[in-house]
Formats: C-alpha cells, structure tokens, sequence
C-alpha cells in the first residue's frame, strides 16, 4: 500500500484478502499467532512456540505460511480491521459526530462503548498496539487514518458543543479532544489490557473519568452528571 493514500476502503479490502481461514488448523494458528504476537512482538514470538500453542507441528505451520512474515501479515491486517478498526475508527465518525444528545451522554456512550469493544477484541488490540510501537509504516499508515477518521470528527463534535456552551471555548478544540482520548485510552488500556482480571466496576470509572473530563474542559452551562 506504500506511495497510495490509505483509507479505512482500502485497508478493509486488502485485509479481506487475508481474512478467510480454509480449516481449523489454520484458526488455530492465527488465534495462537495472534496472541504471541500480541503479549511478544514479531522478533519476540517464535513460530515454534506459535505451532505449539496451536497444537500442530511447526512443519504444519509452515505449510500454511511459508515465512513468520506472512503468517505476521496473515494476522495484522485482519487484526487492524475485524478488531480495532471499526471499533476504534471506522464507526467513530457516527460517534463522534452524533447529535441530539448533551455533551456528558456523549462521552458516556464513546467510552462505554469502547470500553467493551476492547474487552471482546483483547489479543487484537494488544497486538495492534504492540506492532504501531515497533512498526513505523505501519504507524504512519495507521496515523493518517486516524486524523481522517477520528480527530477531524471529533474536534468538529468539540466545536459544536462549545457554540452551545457546553464545553469551554476558552480551550482549544484541539487541546480538548486530547484530553478525551488520554482519557479514554488510559482507561481503556488498563481495564482490557493491562489488569483485565482486576475488580473493575465500569459505570463507576466512567462516570468518574467523566467528571475529570467535564471539571476541566466542561462549561458551567453543562448539565450535571447523573
């Protein structure tokens, strides 16, 4: 896809290409490359160890996929959109952008809302954030999408509810919508990834993350928090 302006069409249409598993062996060794090379990275996971978490030889492997790097693309793609890209990006346009509701119902629902998508898609997510920490293409790519995708709506929703007095318009937009998705994502990442077994009580953190939110960029128009 390099020297082409990559949009979420383009990306789901090569992923689909990777996306149709032809037996159970196969499901087997993406689901265990999946998530080796989510919790290791691609030099970090070895295709031996990925074989025998999935049950089958490493010769088996191989015979699926000839090289680590395209069994790694084999899960990467698929992982970008079935997991993370239509939950993350491809509907935070309708999200983002959504009318007919105050600001705090807005950020409750984005969060609530990703919140779970992260819970159901873990080993995924883990494995797109691991590979845009290591992967500078992949980054980059992954980057332009999201400023098509998710912050151009997004500062466009901010604009909205500080000409209604509901957010701060002291504040850049800008500046705002970084505070969200901090927010949003320190949350999201602690709760999915990295203490999922710890007793989250998730309206509870939602509404407190909101208050954070809502204290600092909220306007004193804002309706109060439930």
């Amino acid at each position: 896809m390099a020297g082409r302006r990559i949009s979420l069409r383009k990306l789901r249409g090569e992923a689909a290409r990777y996306a149709r598993p032809s037996s159970a062996k196969e499901i087997a060794i993406l689901e265990a490359a999946t998530q080796l090379f989510g919790e290791k990275g691609f030099d970090g996971a070895r295709t031996a160890e990925i074989a025998a978490a999935a049950r089958v030889t490493e010769r088996t492997l191989f015979s699926y996929f000839p090289t680590k790097a395209s069994l790694y693309r084999k899960v990467m793609l698929p992982a970008m959109v079935s997991a993370a890209m239509p939950r993350l990006l491809m509907d935070a346009g309708r999200l983002f952008a959504a009318r007919g509701e105050n600001a705090a119902d807005w950020e409750r629902r984005i969060l609530t809302r990703r919140v779970e998508a992260a819970k159901r898609a873990a080993p995924q997510f883990r494995l797109v954030l691991a590979a845009l920490m290591s992967d500078d293409t992949l980054r980059s790519r992954a980057v332009a999408i999201w400023k098509d995708s998710v912050l151009a709506p997004l500062v466009g929703t901010i604009r909205r509810y500080q000409r209604e007095g509901q957010l701060r318009a002291d504040l850049r937009p800008e500046v705002i919508a970084r505070a969200i998705i901090s927010l949003n994502l320190g949350y999201i990442v602690a709760r999915a990834l990295l203490a999922p077994g710890a007793d989250w009580q998730d309206a509870a953190e939602i509404e407190a993350t909101l208050e954070v939110l809502l204290r600092g960029a909220g306007s004193s128009k804002e309706p109060k928090i439930a």
